[in-house]
């Protein structure tokens, strides 16, 4: 895991596989697989946790292996009963069909890994920090900075009360002289 970019390859695999997933979502199957991962990225986004991702994918191939094992079933069935009676040309389709949806589920899952998952695990500490598409390091505010008054919390206050507190604070040793500077400073503005 690097905590570099993704480099516009691994951006360009991630508009591919989205790309190739939107034909699914004309179907209600292919739906609820995006609904996760678009949940895991959000859930991502939201607390900063690549695991989020993870899961996301694992139940995606779990909603889709689901979908393999179904149309495998169905061509099985379809492939042991060919001949068996008057309709084998319309089992014969529904065995290339059922075979057909076996391999695009496969084939999504294969997808799912090399154009998804693989360029986001090899960048996670990045995605975590800063997100997929961003090409810069986000910048933390300055935790140094004295944070004097919230006005959503205070509705009327006095400048010469607070002016007072802060040179309390400075006389008894609690904040350095600079402090108290920048917070009379911020007052009196």
């Amino acid at each position: 895991m690097t905590n570099t970019p993704l480099s516009s390859t691994e951006q360009s695999k991630l508009l591919i596989f989205v790309l190739l997933l939107l034909p699914s979502l004309f179907f209600i199957v292919g739906l609820i697989p995006a609904i996760f991962l678009i949940f895991g990225l959000v859930m991502m986004k939201k607390n900063s946790d690549f695991s989020h991702i993870e899961t996301a994918a694992r139940i995606y191939k779990g909603y889709v292996y689901i979908a393999l094992i179904g149309c495998g079933l169905f061509a099985l069935y379809f492939a042991t009963t060919l001949g068996a009676s008057d309709r084998w040309v319309r089992q014969t389709e529904e065995f290339i069909l059922s075979t057909a949806l076996a391999g695009i589920a496969l084939l999504y899952i294969i997808l799912l890994n090399v154009l998804f998952l693989s360029p986001l695990r090899s960048h996670a500490q990045w995605v975590e920090a800063n997100g997929i598409f961003s090409g810069k390091a986000k910048t933390v505010p300055d935790t140094n900075d004295v944070d004097i008054i919230k006005g959503e919390r205070l509705r009327t206050f006095s400048v010469a009360d607070e002016l007072i507190k802060w040179a309390k604070l400075k006389e008894d040793g609690h904040i350095t002289e600079q402090e108290f500077n920048d917070a009379r400073k911020k007052l009196l503005q």
